[in-house]
């Protein structure tokens, strides 16, 4: 060997205690760096799912205020169901309104047959009823 060698090969023998705790170093910190971007790609996707589990669990047991529901029921039921009730609602307010004008003026001057031969003449003061009926008082 020559002398070159020689000296070479003591310096690295003098210095291999640093070397090897510098490679150490280095492989610890590279481990290090590795695993924080592998849990910062886990945590990320991991916490997304669990804060979106938690605002779905929040959302389903949420409460809200007797206002805010009765405004929502009745442009729910707007929306979906008064076009089944709204025809026949409009139909029997009609006929209500319709029925209590124009029969009260066709019946003012006509005859009305009640039943059992009873009958009422409303343009007189006559007024025919069965004597056999125990309804009336005398």
């Amino acid at each position: 060997m020559s002398q070159a060698k020689v000296d070479k090969y003591k310096e690295e023998k003098k210095n291999r205690a640093k070397t090897m705790k510098r490679n150490k170093i280095k492989k610890v910190i590279a481990i290090f760096v590795c695993a924080l971007g592998i849990g910062a790609i886990v945590g990320i996707q991991l916490g997304k799912y669990v804060y979106k589990e938690q605002k779905e669990a929040e959302a389903r047991n949420a409460t809200i205020a007797k206002a805010d529901f009765e405004s929502w029921f009745d442009k729910k039921w707007a929306g979906s169901y008064s076009s089944l009730f709204a025809n026949s609602a409009d139909a029997l307010q009609d006929m209500l309104n319709g029925a209590s004008e124009s029969d009260a003026d066709e019946v003012d001057d006509e005859e009305l047959e009640a039943g059992d031969g009873e009958e009422i003449e409303l343009d007189g003061d006559d007024i025919e009823l069965d004597e056999d009926d125990p309804e009336v008082e005398e």
